[in-house]
């Protein structure tokens, strides 16, 4: 089976970036048109309308949401620099991030705040905490490994030469910096989305958190539609020729399943937010309210981003990883991870 062609690229997302790009242009209406909205009337089920626009003092929250984006790029520019230095530094500091989290996962815990839940949407909800203690467990594990990998890095003295657009056996800088950027902040935005919702609406911190969120989802929404269009420019490198026709199906199946993650995501996050007369926010600024809270509108999108979406990408995301794995490990095909990795 031959890698997708550009053509073949845009039949497979050509209606996820429509779908993204009517999204996004509908955010800068006018003044009149968003104002058609009653921002601040007390609706029955989801409270006061558009109110959610406080942050925290100096615009902390917002800070910290481009610190992160800030530094995912670092991340991602590093660990494909030509030096082998740079690359030590990147790895490294992408292994530092992950103990980070999981520390701070367990941190959260032992301070008893996964014992204050918001109350359930979904029965499943209530697992929430043990979901949490599993991210956190998970981080500390890919932490601990990615040590291992600076270490073994360190040795390395060879000069990383890499073009900016796909090669037909690896990809180039462009991709590279887009996977992992991407890969980067998707990564801090599952757990982090699991525990802003766990948040009862009384605790302060908690619209910080959807701060946050909201600004890292709409930087991956932009990040991806960026990525989609690059691909159609510069189509991807082939896969392994020593895969079997099955493992080429399943992989280009999981790497299209992983961008409409990409799209579905914080799409669904938008529209979940604004059929509850919430906000959505890109750092320092919030976007208009484009209608009214609907209880029954906002079932499907909820149901979406909380819950199919999340155990969907999670079976994906495990097969992905346990795909690369398998090629590098059990097939030697040592070829798959310098692919996509330095």
């Amino acid at each position: 089976m031959a890698t997708y062609t550009a053509a073949d690229s845009w039949n497979i997302s050509g209606r996820l970036i429509a779908v993204a790009i009517m999204a996004l242009l509908l955010m800068p209406l006018t003044a009149a048109q968003a104002s058609a909205v009653p921002i601040g009337e007390v609706h029955p089920v989801f409270g006061e309308i558009g109110t959610n626009d406080h942050r925290l003092p100096y615009q902390l929250d917002s800070i910290i949401a481009l610190i992160c984006v800030a530094l995912a790029l670092f991340v991602a520019w590093a660990m494909n620099h030509a030096k082998p230095e740079m690359r030590i530094k990147g790895i490294g500091l992408a292994a530092l991030t992950c103990l980070a989290v999981g520390i701070g996962i367990f941190a959260i815990d032992m301070g008893g705040y996964f014992d204050r839940l918001r109350p359930a949407l979904f029965p499943v909800d209530d697992a929430k905490p043990i979901l949490m203690r599993i991210h956190g467990v998970i981080f500390l594990i890919a932490g601990i490994a990615l040590i291992f990998v600076t270490m073994g890095q360190s040795k390395r003295t060879d000069i990383l030469e890499l073009s900016k657009r796909n090669e037909p056996e690896r990809y180039g800088l462009a991709s590279r910096h887009y996977h992992w950027t991407i890969a980067f902040l998707f990564l801090l935005l599952v757990p982090m989305g699991i525990y802003t919702s766990m948040i009862p609406e009384d605790q302060t911190h908690r619209q910080a958190f959807y701060v946050i969120h909201k600004s890292l989802g709409f930087t991956v929404l932009f990040l991806a539609i960026a990525r989609l269009i690059w691909i159609i420019r510069s189509p991807a490198p082939k896969l392994s020729a020593g895969l079997k026709g099955w493992e080429k199906f399943l992989a280009h199946s999981a790497h299209y399943a992983l961008y409409f993650f990409l799209f579905a995501f914080p799409i669904s996050g938008f529209m979940l937010s604004t059929y509850g007369g919430k906000l959505s926010h890109f750092f320092f600024f919030d976007t208009p309210l484009l209608w009214g809270p609907d209880e029954m509108a906002i079932r499907p999108w909820a149901l979406a981003h909380k819950l199919l979406l999340p155990y969907l990408f999670y079976l994906i995301f495990l097969a992905h990883i346990a795909g690369a794995l398998k090629h590098q490990f059990i097939d030697k095909e040592e070829d798959s991870f310098k692919r996509m990795a330095s």
